[in-house]
Parts: structure tokens; C-alpha cells; sequence
């Protein structure tokens, strides 16, 4: 039963092939269930003059790696002819279990394609597949076509760590936040890279981009600014507020080492993460504690904390309209309010509040811009979906073991990323490109 299901899986690759025979070999240690088949006759077309030939000028017998997922692989010994044309010209016949040159079948192939599409090591797929970790990279990369996506109205950019070399520790990722699609992936972030990227994409297609949504990257405001002229930059506010709360928690710091009350000293230390939350998600739920002998809130513990010294409590309430700003202001209203925000950190006096209102002025109409919409729906651009795609772009570096070849990691990101929906080239690729991948996992 076992071996029938085999038998009948083996002529669904070519409807005309027969099988004469099977059996059990040891190939190198590994052992195979041997298929010895051949195909039915017909004649094949010359392409030197286009007459049928009939005549076989000899056979030749191809080993061929086949199906997996059975409790021994599966080799095909194919007893396949060479013909002989009037015209001089020699072929071999016709056939869908194989292509020209190769040693696996086409079903392999499209099987370690499919695999492809998940989150495994090449390495990891071709231990599974019985087969070369670069048969598994050349089959991948020979079979799609990873060329960039056009560039749409409205763009996010915004780098993930990849140490491509000493000079581009940094990655650059292109995407677009309205059809969770990505666009392309840049193997550096550095201002001259990103100009001759973007001069080579014609003037047409870089006009058609309204808005790009880009983190504090000075190259990516420069860059953007100077070949997107209809573009406005905007900062994803997940940065701006970054910015914010990493300088209330410098502070935050500084008097955990200057106070004189071991109390406020253990909760500025333990619970910090309390002190960068939004003061009406702060819970309100008492419990009892150990610390202060006594039933007391989080909202209770912060507001004991932040009284104990009045620049912690300037920033914290600071901190808190930087909160609102964001999520209540709308683009008419943002320049005014920016401006006001602007400067009651300076008048706070405090070097930490002080260097957000230089970096808020310093960005100040790309702060603004963040507050624009697009849809029907008014939706706020975000680069909420490239921060997701940053982190499929670490985890696919960390299952790999490390990718030394940019070219083949891009693509990985690109293929598993768009769940596999690539182009396929036309015909094969039989150049071997990728050497640099043996060294490490893949």
C-alpha cells in the first residue's frame, strides 16, 4: 500500500512516465527507495530546422533527487534519450520531471520553494529535503524575481540593525503603511547611498509621493526632501515621544541617586516603568506594601514619588501634556500647540526638558506634519507597520545563524514577508552567485 502510494505520486510527475522497476540502495550512507523509470516515445521538435525527430542516438541514465516526506527519500534513476536530428542537431526528450542540468526533480524544487515561506534556516530546509544547503539557496534565488515595488503617496522609512559591513551597520527598509506592503530594502542608510538609490527612480514616479514618514534620521529629512519634491516629511510620533520619556527617565535617574529617602529611591529604581505610563491608565487597584507598610495604588505611588522633588513632578506633567499632544491635537491645531509645548519645557529650566524642546524645535514642522491623515478614515501615518517588519527582519537573522550575502537576506525578508507571493522568473538562472552563504547557517 505503502509503496503504491509512492508509485502513483511518481507518474503524477510526467503523465507518460513508466516505472520499470524499484528497490532499496544505500547512496553515501543514506538509504534510498530507487525508482528506475523511462518515458513513453515521441517525437521531439528540432530547433535548428523544425522537423519532427524520431531517431535516438542513445540513452542516458539521470539520478535524480525526488519526494521527502516518506520514510525514505525517493531517487529516480531516469533512462532518458538523446535524439538525433537529419540536420546534425542532438536533444534529449521532452520531459516535467526535470530541467536541463539539474540533479532534483521539479517537484523538489516547487517543495523547497514552499518551505521557503517559512520561518526556517536554509540549512534547517535542506537537512528536512535531503538535499545541499546551497541546492536550497541557488533553487530559491534562481526561481523570484525581488525587483523593488513603485513607489506609492505615501512611504515609511525606518532602518533595523542587519551589519552588513563596518560602514552600513543599518539596513534601510521602504514600505508602504497602506497595503502593509513593502517596498524595497536598501543595504545602507547613509545620505549618499539613499541619493543615487532615489536618482535612479524616475522623476515621475518620486513626484507621485505625498507624504514619507521617517524617524529622526537627519539623511532620511536631507534626502527625501531633495528628490521628493511634492513630499512632506513627517516623524512618526513613536520617535518624538521616544525622545520624550528617554530624557524624563535621565531624570528620573539622577534623582534616584540624589534623594535622601531610601523609599522614593527603591520605586524610582523598581517601578520606572510606572512613571513613563499615561496618568489615566495608571491603576487606581489598591494592595498592600511591604515598602510603605501600608494599602496604596500605583497612581499613589507615582504621585508620592514625584512630590518628593519638584523637577521630577515639572517633568512628569510635562511629560503628560506631551502625552495629550499626541493623541488629542489634529494637523490645523498642531503648529500652535507645538509652540506652546515648546516652550513650557524651556520654562522648566531643566537641562533634560530643555534638550527635547531643542530637538522639538529643530524638527518642528515634521513634528507637525505627523499629524496628517490619508483615507477615508483620516487615519494618522505610522510607521507602525515597518516596526513590524523590523522585527521579522531580527528574527530571520537570528534563525539563519547570520547572513553574510545582503542579496539573498533581502530577499528571505521580501519572500517570507509577502507570504510568498512573488514573481517567478522566466526560465532558470544556472550561475552559481551565492558561494558567501556556506560559511554560515543561512
Amino acid at each position: 500500500m505503502y509503496n503504491d502510494i509512492i508509485s502513483q505520486n511518481v507518474k503524477l510527475m510526467d503523465e507518460k512516465l513508466i516505472i520499470n522497476g524499484k528497490k532499496f540502495e544505500i547512496i553515501k550512507g543514506v538509504k534510498y527507495l530507487v525508482y528506475y523509470v523511462s518515458r513513453q516515445f515521441e517525437p521531439v521538435v528540432c530547433e535548428r530546422c523544425g522537423c519532427l525527430v524520431h531517431r535516438i542516438k542513445e540513452y542516458k541514465v539521470r539520478t535524480i533527487k525526488t519526494f521527502i516526506n516518506y520514510d525514505y527519500p525517493v531517487l529516480l534513476k531516469y533512462k532518458q534519450r538523446r535524439l538525433l536530428c537529419d540536420c546534425g542537431k542532438t536533444m534529449s526528450e521532452n520531459n516535467s520531471i526535470v530541467s536541463k542540468r539539474n540533479r532534483i526533480s521539479n517537484y523538489l524544487k516547487l517543495e523547497i520553494i514552499k518551505q521557503c515561506k517559512y520561518k526556517h534556516s536554509f540549512t534547517t530546509i535542506a537537512k528536512q529535503l535531503n538535499v545541499d544547503t546551497m541546492t536550497v539557496i541557488n533553487t530559491f534565488m534562481e526561481h523570484f524575481t525581488f525587483d523593488r515595488k513603485e513607489l506609492t503617496e505615501i512611504i515609511c522609512v525606518d532602518e533595523f540593525s542587519a551589519n552588513i559591513d563596518e560602514d552600513n551597520k543599518y539596513a534601510c527598509i521602504i514600505g508602504d503603511p497602506v497595503k502593509k506592503e513593502i517596498i524595497d530594502i536598501l543595504p545602507s542608510r547613509h545620505q549618499e547611498y539613499l541619493e543615487r538609490y532615489l536618482a535612479n527612480i524616475p522623476l515621475e514616479e518620486r513626484l507621485m509621493v505625498k507624504i514619507v514618514n521617517i524617524d529622526m534620521w537627519e539623511a532620511y529629512k536631507v534626502v527625501f526632501t531633495n528628490y521628493c519634491w511634492n513630499a512632506k516629511i513627517a516623524v512618526d510620533p513613536f520617535h518624538w515621544i521616544k525622545l520624550a520619556t528617554d530624557n524624563f527617565h535621565k531624570l528620573r535617574r539622577i534623582v534616584e541617586d540624589e534623594t535622601d529617602n531610601p523609599k522614593v529611591k527603591t520605586i524610582l529604581r523598581n517601578d520606572w516603568k510606572s512613571f513613563s505610563k499615561k496618568e489615566n491608565i495608571l491603576s487606581e487597584k489598591r494592595y498592600y506594601s511591604k515598602l510603605l507598610n501600608r494599602f496604596i495604588s500605583e497612581r499613589e505611588k507615582v504621585e508620592y514619588c514625584i512630590n518628593s522633588d519638584i523637577r521630577l513632578e515639572n517633568a512628569w506633567c510635562i511629560l503628560q501634556e506631551i502625552y495629550k499632544f499626541r493623541d488629542k491635537c489634529v494637523a490645523e491645531q498642531a503648529k500652535d500647540e507645538l509652540i506652546k509645548l515648546i516652550k513650557k519645557l524651556e520654562e522648566t529650566k531643566i537641562s533634560e526638558m530643555i534638550s527635547i524642546a531643542k530637538t522639538y524645535r529643530h524638527w518642528f514642522t515634521e513634528i507637525c506634519n505627523s499629524f496628517l491623515t490619508y483615507g477615508p478614515y483620516n487615519k494618522k501615518v505610522s510607521n507602525a507597520f515597518i516596526e513590524g517588519k523590523n522585527r521579522l527582519c531580527k528574527e530571520i537573522k537570528a534563525f539563519s545563524c547570520g547572513l553574510e550575502n545582503f542579496a539573498i537576506y533581502r530577499a528571505r525578508i521580501l519572500y517570507i514577508s509577502s507570504n510568498g507571493n512573488y514573481v517567478f522568473k522566466k526560465g532558470d538562472n544556472k550561475r552559481k552567485l551565492y558561494k558567501k552563504s556556506r560559511k554560515k547557517g543561512g
